[in-house]
């Protein structure tokens, strides 16, 4: 195992379970919810409150980086039904960046962390050699209000499964704002600045908030890397269910679907913060749909939760069924490497 050579994106599942879970330091009964698959953001009390925390890297994206990275890390805190409160970021910054590198990156810290109320609590920041762009690393800790967080691993059999918004969004950002020219060419200027727009949809804070207000949540996850089909699959692996999914009822954004096509990838194996994955009893979801309709974020039930001995499956457009399985990898770091071996 110790000559395994990893390829660009998340450590393997597998490896996840036998190397990182493994090795978590001293016990704390203070801690409530700690590293698992599928679970984003740890849970902790602290003098009779809830603190959410949570770390994510923005490493496939060389546009947006800050901004992307407060939304991305308060997604996950917005997960377990917690509000944001606090963003650390670590920034490293290429040999030879200058001062308006500096600059770009923390304005966008600073516009997202207002748009959600956050206050940048600390951080650090630094010249790093063998980087050929920068890299930030953020952490956000929330707070739970309502007294009780929701997991990933909370879905049960007979739940209906939400999705809100449509998938691939970061995705797509991502790839319109790093493969411009390249796109521009195919689908022009203009397709491309819209698919860049994007990213100004990559926030869930709203949608989890409005889910959990309204009541019955039982599970929240949102899909970041390898997509939609990555993201229901760590909801049932999670929870220990089996899970039926209605291709036919994933939506998409039209920009989303006219660059996977240019790129010849998968939107559904896609980068897809932006979307958020709900699960509640029958009656409660048409009531979280209702209400996040109401508040003009689109929402829809695309599927079921069912028992594990049923398996995971998800109907294709066509009618046929195939077996859900989560993507060795993200098609976007494929996509990313190609062009930077093309370009070199």
């Amino acid at each position: 195992m110790a000559g395994k050579v990893f390829l660009t994106g998340k450590v393997p599942r597998d490896l996840l379970s036998e190397i990182v879970f493994k090795r978590t330091g001293a016990p704390n009964r203070r801690l409530l919810l700690g590293p698992a698959l599928g679970e984003d953001a740890a849970v902790v009390r602290v003098r009779g409150k809830l603190l959410v925390l949570t770390t994510d890297p923005i490493t496939g994206a060389q546009k947006n980086a800050g901004w992307l990275s407060v939304h991305v890390n308060a997604n996950d805190v917005a997960t377990r039904g917690g509000q944001p409160v606090w963003f650390l970021c670590c920034l490293l910054l290429p040999e030879q960046s200058d001062v308006g590198v500096l600059e770009r990156i923390m304005d966008q810290v600073e516009e997202a962390s207002r748009e959600i109320s956050v206050t940048v609590a600390g951080g650090h920041s630094e010249i790093t050699p063998g980087l050929d762009r920068p890299i930030i690393v953020g952490s956000m800790i929330g707070e739970v209000i309502s007294g009780k967080y929701i997991t990933t691993a909370g879905a049960k059999p007979g739940d209906q499964v939400i999705l809100t918004k449509t998938i691939g969004i970061e995705g797509t950002a991502v790839l319109a704002h790093d493969l411009e020219k390249e796109l521009a060419t195919s689908l022009g200027e203009d397709a491309v600045q819209r698919a860049k727009e994007l990213y100004r949809r990559i926030s869930v804070v709203r949608d989890a908030t409005i889910a959990s207000k309204t009541g019955g949540v039982h599970a929240m996850h949102d899909p970041t890397e390898g997509g939609i089909i990555c993201g229901l699959w760590e909801l049932a692996e999670a929870s220990r269910t089996g899970i039926v999914v209605d291709e036919s009822r994933i939506t998409m954004a039209p920009e989303t679907e006219a660059v996977c096509n240019a790129l010849g990838i998968d939107p559904s194996r896609v980068l897809s913060s932006g979307a958020l994955l709900i699960t509640a009893r029958p009656a409660n979801a048409t009531q979280i749909v209702k209400s996040l309709l109401r508040q003009g974020i689109n929402a829809c039930v695309i599927g079921e939760m069912t028992k594990l001995e049923k398996g995971r499956t998800i109907i294709k457009r066509d009618g046929t069924h195939a077996r859900l399985e989560p993507p060795a990898r993200d098609e976007i770091y494929r996509v990313l490497d190609e062009s930077r071996t093309r370009f070199r």
